[in-house]
């Protein structure tokens, strides 16, 4: 039997007994896979590290569009974007479909406590009817008193000039990087931490659906000055400017929010000591994020929790640092498309890593299926648990990442070895540009093959895969509403 939203009408009882397992999951915002686990050893991540080693790290994790709010709503929903309808920043879920079946309410309709700490869908309160604790979290972004005071008065006198809502909205932006001597609950992931702890203290006898959303390493990139220590500003080097040659314009972005940012020019290029600055800033970020994870394990571990809890710790997409000279995320680069994935549960791999293709819409399944439940028939992802037993075997041909400019949507498909685009028009349904990317020796290829004759074989094969996933996709949507 597969069980529908409608199937949920009434809570299920669920029984108290040793073998029902916990979920806790991790949110890491513009988390790149660049950590201590992923072979990077100047990242220092040591709590992100150690759950690798008791789970199975998942090498190739793609999201499916590379934007918050889209690829949160596509991961607790175990949707693709064109099923949820949300490509956006601005949509939240329950305000285009109110019955969808999601995570927390999944859970919640089975007896689980489902409780929401820090940022874990893009809006707050979305979904707010299936969680049983969803605290205010913490809202600044800055512990320096000046900092504050300074964001305060441009705020003041934004408002006195009645300036509209995006001008004020950019009056209360600081500067991109802040380096000051405090406790970790100076920002708000430590008290999103503190808060995670509480209710675990709380909840330990009950069954639990956790999901804990720490803001860093999203701009700014501020944390307390004992991460930043553990860096050396002339360690970081200054990526390649040069962009992918034949790559069409519809490929790029703008800088998306560093542009905001208190100092930062509103065009041209970063200086290299400014690009330097903010990958070392993005670092400290990192490590900070990891020693909240720490936090939060330990305490599971405390109180015993450990042996019958799912751990899942993923990043909402990548994020490019200075990277063919641009920044942040918004694109189907492998960049902004790859992200970590880490999940740890009792009685499965521990200390292994795994290839295969997965996609973020494949957690819900999973976690589903590992926690003795049936998987909605309103997921487009398949369940991971056959690669928590065996991470050797393959699991999926391609994955597939989306994101819109204006009226065009750029599909793009990752294969074993090649990153396929389309960007297709909305009226017209005309494919207007076209990228394939080889990605065996490198994350970012300089060269765009689409228009190269003795490609012409592989792409004509790619477009026809990547078409029919999509019409799948499209049937799904249809079949389903």
């Amino acid at each position: 039997m597969i069980l529908t939203s409608q199937a949920f009408a009434e809570p299920q009882n669920i029984q108290t007994a040793d073998d029902i397992k916990n979920v806790l999951v991790f949110y890491i915002d513009d988390l790149r896979p660049e950590l201590g686990c992923y072979g990077v050893n100047s990242i220092q991540s040591p709590s992100i590290d150690t759950l690798a080693s008791e789970g199975v790290l998942y090498e190739r994790a793609y999201c499916q569009q590379a934007l918050c709010a889209p690829s949160r709503i596509s991961m607790m929903s175990g949707q693709y974007p064109d099923h949820t309808g949300i490509v956006d920043l601005f949509t939240p879920l329950r305000k285009v479909n109110k019955t969808a079946m999601t995570l927390p309410l999944y859970f919640q309709q089975r007896g689980y406590v489902t409780a929401s700490f820090g940022k874990v869908y893009h809006h707050l309160r979305d979904d707010k009817t299936s969680w049983s604790e969803i605290p205010e979290p913490p809202s600044e972004k800055y512990a320096d008193p000046e900092t504050l005071a300074a964001i305060a008065r441009r705020v003041e006198d934004a408002k006195e000039q009645k300036l509209d809502v995006n001008q004020t909205r950019l009056a209360a932006k600081g500067p991109p990087t802040e380096c000051f001597v405090t406790e970790d609950e100076g920002y708000r992931d430590g008290i999103v931490a503190n808060q995670a702890i509480a209710s675990l203290q709380e909840n330990k006898d009950k069954p639990f659906f956790m999901c804990v959303g720490f803001a860093k390493p999203h701009l700014p990139f501020a944390a307390p000055k004992r991460y930043w220590d553990l860096y050396e500003p002339d360690q970081f080097t200054v990526p390649s400017r040069q962009r992918p040659e034949g790559s069409p314009d519809l490929a790029f972005t703008i800088w998306g929010e560093l542009r905001g940012y208190q100092g930062i020019p509103q065009e041209g290029e970063l200086s290299d000591e400014m690009t330097r600055e903010l990958m070392h800033g993005y670092a400290a970020s990192v490590s900070f994020a990891d020693a909240q994870v720490g936090k939060v394990m330990a305490e599971l571990d405390r109180l015993g929790l450990r042996d019958n809890t799912i751990v899942v710790l993923w990043g909402d997409h990548g994020y490019k640092l200075g990277d063919y000279g641009l920044w942040c995320k918004h694109t189907n680069f492998e960049l902004d498309a790859h992200v970590p994935l880490i999940i740890s549960a009792p009685g499965h791999a521990r200390g292994r890593r795994t290839k295969a293709l997965v996609e973020m819409i494949d957690i819900f399944p999973t976690v589903a299926s590992m926690t003795g439940g049936e998987v909605p028939e309103s997921c487009d992802g398949e369940s991971l648990q056959p690669l928590l037993q065996n991470p050797n075997q393959d699991f999926k041909p391609f994955a597939l990442t989306q994101y819109p400019r204006g009226s065009t949507m750029g599909y793009s498909m990752r294969n074993d070895r090649y990153r396929y685009t389309e960007w297709i028009q909305a009226g017209t349904k005309r494919v207007v540009a076209r990228e394939l990317y080889d990605h065996q020796h490198t994350s970012t290829p300089d060269k765009n093959l689409a228009g190269s004759p003795d490609q012409s074989e592989r792409i004509s094969r790619l477009s026809v895969q990547l078409d029919a996933a999509r019409r799948i996709e499209n049937t799904n949507v249809n079949m389903k509403k």
